[in-house]
């Protein structure tokens, strides 16, 4: 039983990296028949794994944002660092997972949404202004960000002009480097926090 189990979740691996591909390859659309092509799996199996075409880009998106919070919104960046050290870093990495993803430029601007894919992609950003939310708050109480920042509409504004950002950004033929980007994108997150970016003596510092 653990065997067929380890098989099924290979090949639902195979299936998701062959679907991702085929979405970077064709800008944004993927067939069944394609999918099953470079998967070198049957076109029953696709449909037996995630019920329908919608079904299997709805999981290869889940499968971007598992990644994506994994290794950047979930983790525990510089443990006992202040807010703008900790969050100057995560945004950093925010970056540096867009750039190396080949999937990105396709999530952000160019996936052809059907129903399923957009109920995706709105639960996992309300997830992340959620989320972001609660580490304003944290903030908040721990007296580094502003006592009358609105936690939600603050998050959803970085957390948005992020996103916009980078979409632009990546559809570019040349994107410019990382570093330029994330020292533009950090002073929008400062002032959108009301957080100086860097003091004169190099330490963020965050303004009540």
């Amino acid at each position: 039983m653990a065997l067929v189990s380890e098989r099924s979740a290979a090949s639902r691996r195979r299936l998701l990296e062959a679907a991702a591909a085929e979405l970077v390859t064709r800008g944004g659309t993927a067939e069944v028949a394609a999918v099953a092509a470079r998967g070198v799996v049957s076109v029953g199996l696709i449909y037996r794994h995630f019920g329908s075409k919608a079904g299997l880009i709805a999981a290869v998106v889940e499968d971007f944002y598992d990644r994506l919070d994994g290794s950047v919104l979930n983790a525990d960046l510089a443990p006992g660092a202040d807010w703008p050290t900790r969050e100057r870093l995560r945004t950093r990495r925010y970056v540096a997972f867009h750039y190396v993803e080949p999937l990105a430029p396709v999530i952000l601007s160019r996936l052809r949404c059907e129903p399923e894919v957009a109920a995706v992609e709105a639960r996992r950003i309300a997830r992340h202004i959620a989320a972001a939310a609660r580490n304003i708050r944290r903030a908040q109480k721990n007296g580094e960000l502003p006592a009358d920042l609105a936690p939600e509409l603050a998050a959803a504004t970085v957390l948005g002009g992020i996103r916009q950002a980078l979409g632009a950004v990546l559809a570019r033929p040349a994107p410019p480097p990382q570093d330029t980007v994330v020292d533009e994108l950090w002073r929008f997150v400062a002032a959108a926090v009301r957080c100086a970016p860097v003091s004169p003596k190099g330490e963020a510092l965050c303004r009540s």
